[in-house]
C-alpha cells in the first residue's frame, strides 16, 4: 500500500515538473522577430506657428498619436533649407508645406555638399493653398486683362518665386513687364501695406493669412482678380509659361471677398523620404483615410487630407510618392498603369539630379575645391557642369510622352527678362 502511494506521489512530482518546465520554456522565448510596431517617437518639421500647417498638424497628429500610442514632436523652423536637410538625413520624418526647389537644384547659397537634390516622396496631401493677385474694390481691376500699362505693383527681393508670380499674372494680361512700374518690398507682407496706401495698382497675395482681413475691413476693401483658366486658357498658359508649378481651382476659404474666385491653387504635401518604413507610411496612408472623421474639422487644412486630393498630386505633379501610400492605393484599386508611369518617370527625373550633383562634387574634390556656396570656383563648377548636362525643370504637367523644360532653357529666359531694381 505505501509503496503504491509512493509511486503516485512521484508520478505526481513528474507532471508538475513537466508543467513547470514547459512553462519556463514559453517564458523564455523572445517575441517573434516578424512582428511590426509603431516606433516610440516620431518627430514632425513644419514652416512656424503661424503658418497653417502647424496647426493642421497638431490636428490629426492628436488623434492618430492616441490611437497608436506613438509620441509626436511638432518641430517649428521656418528655414525651409533646414527642413529639406532633416527630412533627406531622416532626422525628420515628414516636412511641410513645400519642397524647396533651391535646394534640389543646388543654387546659389543651397549648393552645400550635404543639401543637394535627393529622393523625396510624397507622404499624403497637407491641404490647398490658394493664393493671387488683389486690387483695391474700387479699381476696376476684376480679371488680368484689366492691367495696364503704367500701372505699378510690388517687386518682392525675398526670393524670385514671387517675382516669377508677378511676370505671369503680366503675361496673362499680355502686359510688357517694361511697361508696369516695380516698387521693391522686402517680404510678401509689405504687399498689403503699399496697396492699403495706394502705392501700387496691384499686388500678390495670400488669402487665407490674417492681415488680409484688416485690409478688407478698410475704406476700399478687396477685390480678388479672377484668373479663370477654364474661360480664357491662353491667358493661362501665358501664366504658366513663368510660374510652371501651379494648377487653378475656386477659391472656398480665406476673406469674404475671395470665396468663389477662381485662381491659383496648390496641393500642398507632406514630404518624407525615399528610406522612411513603407509599412509605416502605409498603415498611416490607412488610418488617415479611414478616420477622416475624427480630424477634418480640426482645421481647414485638414478637410482637404483626401484620397481624392493624393491622386491629383500623383496626376499632374513632379513629386513621386511614397511606395507605402502607392501599396494603398493598389489596396483600393485607385493605382493605374498611368500613373505608374509617371511615378517611374518622376523618380528617374530626381535622379538625373542627384547623380549630376554627385558628379559634380566629385569633379570639385578631384581638383582641391572647396564644395561650400561661398566658394565661387564651385559654384562656377556646379553651374557650368548643370548647364552642360541639359537637366530638367520640376514642373507639374509634364510627363511620359511630353516635352519637358530644362533648368537652363527656363532660367535663361528668366534672367534675361526680369528688371534690375
Amino acid at each position: 500500500m505505501r509503496r503504491k502511494g509512493l509511486l503516485i506521489l512521484l508520478a505526481l512530482v513528474a507532471v508538475v515538473s513537466l508543467v513547470v518546465f514547459a512553462a519556463c520554456g514559453k517564458e523564455a522565448e523572445p517575441p517573434p522577430s516578424d512582428v511590426w510596431q509603431y516606433p516610440d517617437r516620431l518627430i514632425f518639421v513644419a514652416s512656424g506657428t503661424v503658418s497653417p500647417v502647424y496647426p493642421a498638424l497638431v490636428g490629426w497628429t492628436t488623434p492618430w498619436a492616441q490611437d497608436t500610442g506613438v509620441t509626436v514632436r511638432i518641430i517649428s523652423e521656418t528655414d525651409t533649407r533646414l527642413q529639406e536637410q532633416w527630412v533627406k538625413e531622416g532626422r525628420m520624418f515628414v516636412k511641410s508645406p513645400h519642397q524647396n526647389r533651391g535646394i534640389m537644384y543646388g543654387n546659389k547659397g543651397f549648393a552645400r555638399r550635404d543639401w543637394g537634390p535627393y529622393q523625396s516622396r510624397l507622404f499624403y496631401p497637407a491641404g490647398i493653398s490658394y493664393w493671387g493677385f488683389t486690387a483695391l474694390g474700387d479699381s476696376g481691376i476684376i480679371t488680368p486683362h484689366d492691367i495696364k500699362p503704367g500701372m505699378a505693383t510690388v517687386w518682392i527681393s525675398l526670393s524670385e518665386e514671387p517675382q516669377q508670380n508677378v511676370f505671369a499674372v503680366l503675361g496673362w494680361a499680355n502686359v510688357n513687364p517694361k511697361d508696369i512700374t516695380f516698387v521693391p518690398v522686402s517680404t510678401t507682407t509689405k504687399n498689403r501695406e503699399f496697396l492699403m496706401t495706394g502705392q501700387v495698382d496691384f499686388c500678390l497675395g495670400y488669402h487665407t493669412t490674417p492681415g488680409w482681413y484688416e485690409a478688407e475691413a478698410g475704406p476700399h476693401g478687396l477685390r480678388w482678380i479672377a484668373m479663370d483658366a477654364k474661360a480664357d486658357p491662353a491667358g493661362a498658359q501665358r501664366f504658366l509659361h513663368w510660374y510652371p508649378w501651379t494648377s487653378f481651382g475656386i477659391a472656398t476659404a480665406g476673406v469674404p471677398s475671395s470665396e468663389g474666385v477662381p485662381m491659383p491653387v496648390n496641393i500642398s504635401p507632406y514630404i518624407t523620404r525615399e528610406e522612411s518604413d513603407p509599412e509605416l507610411v502605409y498603415r498611416m496612408v490607412k488610418w488617415l483615410d479611414e478616420n477622416y472623421a475624427l480630424y477634418k474639422d480640426a482645421n481647414p487644412w485638414c478637410a482637404t487630407m483626401t484620397i481624392d486630393n493624393v491622386i491629383k498630386w500623383a496626376t499632374d505633379n513632379y513629386e513621386p510618392l511614397h511606395e507605402g501610400l502607392i501599396r494603398y492605393l493598389e489596396e483600393k484599386g485607385l493605382w493605374t498603369p498611368e500613373l505608374q508611369a509617371r511615378q517611374d518617370y518622376n523618380i528617374e527625373l530626381l535622379q538625373e539630379w542627384i547623380d549630376a550633383y554627385a558628379e559634380a562634387i566629385a569633379m570639385a574634390d578631384d581638383q582641391g575645391i572647396l564644395v561650400n556656396p561661398d566658394n565661387k570656383d564651385w559654384v562656377t563648377l556646379w553651374e557650368n557642369y548643370r548647364a552642360s548636362q541639359g537637366l530638367p525643370l520640376l514642373v507639374y504637367f509634364q510627363g511620359p510622352g511630353k516635352t519637358q523644360p530644362t533648368y537652363e532653357s527656363f532660367f535663361d529666359e528668366w534672367n534675361a527678362a526680369k528688371p534690375v531694381l
